[in-house]
């Protein structure tokens, strides 16, 4: 692949597709960091949900117990 440098010394143009590249490694590094601690907090979250919802059958179980 073959680039040459803009004006913006981030960036560079592949002149085959001519799409403008950044080549900023570490903003790709913290965009991936990122990226990776939002979808472990959103699988904690999800996790979370699925305990509740344990919770409330478990709850559920032992009320009818209790009446039955």
């Amino acid at each position: 692949m073959k680039t040459v440098d803009i004006d913006n010394k981030k960036l560079e143009r592949d002149l085959n597709s001519k799409a403008i590249l950044s080549t900023n490694m570490n903003a790709l590094e913290n965009y991936r960091m990122a990226r990776k601690q939002k979808q472990e907090e959103k699988q904690e979250f999800q996790e979370m949900k699925n305990d509740i919802v344990e919770l409330k059958e478990m709850i559920q179980t032992l009320i009818g117990k209790q009446n039955g």
